[in-house]
């Protein structure tokens, strides 16, 4: 009996898997990753990092119950475009997400870390000119990322 069942099992986990690995249809398949949401305690506050410390601007913003409970940010490059969103989540405690880090590409990664500390955000360098480390109000990970040159 024992070992009836554990071969049911077994033919129930390998039907089940070949069920999942089957990509979805052109068509439906996305387009590319259009950014991380973050949850945050301090939406307001969180905004007002990412808009006045590196130049984000909100695209979108969802309501709900007559108050901002999301905010969908980027870099100016139209609605479409998202790079970060930003939610307001109550239960969330304290300190950074989960996550491992946001990564931004910029054009000049240290010439941007050097500017961010001139408006008191502190940055270490990961990678001479190309990659350095900041956080938000938060906590959160970011990484300021300019792609060596070949």
């Amino acid at each position: 009996m024992h070992h009836s069942m554990i071969a049911m099992l077994g033919m129930s986990l390998a039907l089940t898997g070949t069920a999942t690995l089957a990509a979805p249809p052109a068509a439906l398949q996305p387009a590319h990753v259009a950014g991380p949401g973050v949850n945050v305690v301090d939406l307001e506050g969180a905004k007002a990092w990412y808009v006045d410390k590196l130049g984000m601007s909100v695209v979108r913003t969802y309501d709900r119950d007559g108050k901002p409970f999301e905010y969908v940010l980027n870099f100016n490059d139209g609605p479409e475009r998202a790079v970060l969103v930003l939610a307001r989540s109550p239960q969330r405690p304290p300190g950074p997400n989960l996550n491992s880090r946001l990564i931004l590409q910029a054009p000049d990664a240290k010439a941007l870390a050097a500017h961010l500390k001139t408006v008191g955000v502190e940055a270490r360098e990961a990678v001479p000119d190309v990659a350095y480390f900041i956080r938000d109000p938060e906590g959160n990970p970011i990484e300021l990322y300019t792609p060596p040159k070949p």
